[in-house]
Formats: C-alpha cells, structure tokens, sequence
C-alpha cells in the first residue's frame, strides 16, 4: 500500500512539473489568417516546431499569427523562435541562428508573353507579390522600378498569376512544388531563378532560450537524420 501511495505521489508530482515547466513559443506565419478563408499551416513548420521542442526538452505551444505581426510578437516576447528567415527580409530586433533552411526563388512568365532572360528586363513590369513580403534580392536588380500586384499568400498570387492578372509571378520554388503538380508549371510557362538561400530562424531577444541552445538543437537534429527528413516537407 505504501509503495503504491509512493508511485502516486511520483506520478502527480511529476505531472505537475510537465504542467509548470514553460513551453517553446514556436511563431508559424499562417497565410490568409485575417481572411474567411485562411490556408492550412505548414507541415514542414510543424514538424520543425515539434523537433526543436523535444530536442530542447520542452511542451511545444504553436503561435499562430498573420504574417504583418510575426515580427511584433518575437520584440514583444509573445514568441521564442520564427524559422525561415533572413535578416534582410524581415528586419527587427532580434538574433538570427545559423543558416541551415535551404530555399530559393523564381519568377514565373505566363506563356503569352516572351520570357525575360535576365531579372533586368522586368523594369517597369507588374510582378504578383505577397503583401507585406519584402523581395531584397530581385530590387538589387530593378530597384523600385517595378509594380507590386499583391495578394494574401503566395497560393492566392499564383491565383491570380493563372487567371491573367499579370503575366510574371514571384514566388519560392517551394510553393511551386506545393501548388503545381511535380512542381511543373503550366506549360509553356518560363521560370527565372532569382536568387538561392539558406536562411535562418530569427530568436526574440526576451526568450529564456538562447541562439547557442537553438543551435546546439538544430546540429543534433542534423546529426540525427531527422532535419533531412523534416526539410523533405517544404
């Protein structure tokens, strides 16, 4: 009787601590959030957010926010870690751990129109855009000189793309795969790469957790095998 009392109490103090100890606030930008018709969360960020918590040895709480205040929640201290990344597309106080999320970007030319053989010549074009994404890398080329068509989320611009809103769409190859079959565009379509990146997680300055231990996380991740096979899912 007294051993059972004993493995009880173990067990209820053991519960209690799980329920104390504080979560991972793992921020997840979810597209079309503010609309009726807001687009499934990502796979690969959920995997990801689930990996980094139980490499860190925490309860996992998923912070699902539209993407104009993913930022403000990591300044605030309302999330820990956002991952997917880079400084220059998503600028605010925080620290960035290291590089390992590869990614890269295209623009897609609608079938009717010849396609540009470099990103220069889309000077002056109307380009299907994301609102409140920044493209840093195709303005070192044209600048400002170009006009931004924005939509909701990515599959929504190439909605638009499909339907002859525009004729050139800027977008990760990832949502290409994502949204067109074996990731083939439409036939006849042209698609230019503009740049190709490993990007980052960035880290709110007011997390109990630190850049190094979200490091150490992601290099036993990568030692595991696991990391491989979470990135599949982008």
């Amino acid at each position: 009787m007294r051993a059972a009392m004993l493995a009880s109490l173990l067990l209820v103090m053991a519960s209690t601590h799980a329920i104390e100890k504080e979560p991972l606030r793992y921020v997840e930008k979810v597209d079309g959030m503010l609309t009726a018709n807001p687009l499934p969360k990502s796979e690969f960020q959920d995997k990801l957010g689930a990996a980094l918590a139980r490499q860190l040895g925490m309860p996992l709480k998923y912070v699902e926010l539209p993407r104009t205040r993913v930022m403000a929640a990591l300044e605030n201290g309302d999330g820990d870690i956002l991952c997917s990344y880079l400084p220059e597309w998503l600028p605010g106080d925080v620290d960035w751990t290291q590089a390992f999320i590869p990614i890269s970007e295209v623009v897609i030319s609608s079938p009717r129109v010849k396609p540009p053989a470099s990103l220069a010549e889309l000077r002056g074009k109307r380009l299907g855009t994301v609102l409140g994404f920044r493209y840093p890398e195709l303005e070192k080329i044209v600048g400002k000189d170009y006009i931004r068509d924005d939509a909701p989320s990515s599959a929504l611009s190439i909605r638009k793309w499909l339907n002859g809103r525009f004729d050139y769409l800027v977008t990760p190859t990832t949502v290409v795969h994502r949204q067109f079959a074996g990731g083939k565009v439409p036939h006849g379509a042209h698609v230019l790469v503009v740049y190709e990146a490993q990007t980052r997680c960035a880290v709110s300055r007011k997390s109990k957790i630190t850049v190094a231990e979200f490091d150490a996380a992601i290099n036993a991740l990568d030692r595991s095998g696991e990391l491989t096979k979470i990135l599949r899912l982008r």
